[in-house]
């Protein structure tokens, strides 16, 4: 029975683009990207499988077509021939067939042979096989500084087996694997060290991004699965980096200063009738009820901002249960921090007009500059207070 030969010639079908068709090959021969070009498709023309039926030849070349490339079936021969041009080797080729594919400028030689012959369009005849004589082998090689190497016989991996026509059992070769990316396995590796070292995260989340592109513009690699596994473990190792808890907020420690009753400077407070304290507001809380044991007269304004509680008391009361001095207390966690005003607000001189707890650290105090006249109050000063927590506990001050 006459075999066949299939040759892949090199040369792309009309529209097809030289990387993607080069992609394909190099999936379907199980080789890198790299390797296929310079084992393969830079020796083009050559012949990929020998020894071939005709319908087996056939239907691999409508593979290889069906891949974008050019594909020949030739007879096979037993006499080979290399093709040199442009300084590399193609082939090797059926000699039958060197006049379909050289071109002029070629140069060729018999397959073992060691003389290069200038390739004329449309030879008559070949020249014939040299006898390997060892003075004509010196000659040749003084009058061409580079001798003819001899390649090797390597050739590429077998194409996939045709389902509608396989092969005979004792030669099917085994299914070509699609390469898998190392690139791919990698990240996915680095992914995993990111989640156990943290601030590896943004690396591992952008070499998981940066695989995916490169697996995208080559679709023939395997390895799309451990590039996303990459990526999400990339993310969550940067999620939980950047996700710092919000730190519990510190409790200043601080002495709790004993309730008992506040001196008092003023004898009339003292000495209020029971009919004044029966007018005065009552105690809203304990802060309130502290107060009333320092003998103090509510006056019915008070404030609370979180922790912090501010009440205003008359330290002396006139006849007629009308407050002529007035002080604000200031209160932490229900434990006394003291009197706000160094000295007790006199209407006489100088008014309480107004205060504002602003938050639970600051307090604002509004007095007024009055004259014996009454209402005569023009000059307006403001003072602000601040309760901040010290070594021995929170202390009240003025913010100058």
């Amino acid at each position: 029975m006459d075999h066949c030969c299939l040759i892949l010639s090199g040369r792309l079908l009309d529209g097809q683009d030289a990387a993607t068709v080069h992609a394909r090959l190099a999936a379907a021969f199980g080789m890198e990207m790299g390797g296929f070009r310079e084992r393969v498709f830079e020796r083009a023309p050559l012949i990929i499988r020998r020894g071939l039926d005709a319908a087996t030849a056939e239907a691999q070349a409508a593979q290889l077509r069906a891949m974008g490339v050019e594909a020949d079936v030739l007879p096979d021969s037993h006499r080979l021939a290399w093709l040199r041009r442009d300084s590399r080797i193609r082939g090797p080729l059926p000699e039958d067939a060197l006049p379909r594919y050289a071109h002029a400028g070629d140069q060729w030689c018999h397959d073992g042979g060691q003389t290069w012959f200038d390739w004329a369009h449309a030879p008559s005849a070949m020249p014939p096989l040299p006898e390997p004589a060892p003075e004509d082998v010196a000659a040749e090689a003084a009058a061409d500084h580079e001798p003819p190497p001899i390649p090797i016989a390597l050739e590429p991996p077998p194409l996939p087996p045709v389902a509608s026509t396989p092969p005979p059992p004792s030669s099917t070769p085994a299914p070509a694997k699609v390469p898998l990316s190392t690139a791919a396995v990698v990240a996915a590796l680095f992914g995993l060290l990111a989640l156990m070292y943290r601030p590896l995260s943004p690396v591992a989340v952008l070499l998981a991004l940066g695989v995916l592109i490169y697996l995208y513009r080559r679709p023939l690699l395997r390895g799309r699965a451990f590039a996303v596994a990459a990526l999400v473990l990339g993310g969550a190792a940067l999620f939980l980096w950047m996700h710092h808890p919000a730190s519990a907020p510190v409790v200043e420690a601080y002495v709790p200063r004993p309730l008992k009753p506040l001196p008092s400077n003023h004898a009339s407070s003292a000495d209020a009738p029971a009919q004044c304290k029966a007018k005065a507001p009552a105690p809203q809380n304990d802060e309130d009820r502290f107060l009333l044991t320092g003998e103090r007269v509510l006056t019915g304004r008070a404030q609370r901002k979180g922790d912090t509680y501010v009440a205003e008391a008359a330290v002396s009361v006139s006849d007629d249960c009308q407050p002529s001095a007035l002080q604000l207390y200031v209160f932490r966690h229900g434990v006394f921090l003291g009197p706000a005003l160094d000295k007790a607000a006199s209407l006489a001189n100088t008014r309480l007009a107004d205060f504002d707890l602003i938050d639970d650290q600051h307090l604002s105090v509004t007095l007024s500059q009055c004259t014996e006249k009454p209402g005569d109050c023009a000059a307006t000063t403001v003072k602000q207070f601040a309760v901040m927590p010290g070594g021995g506990g929170w202390t009240l001050g003025e913010i100058k």
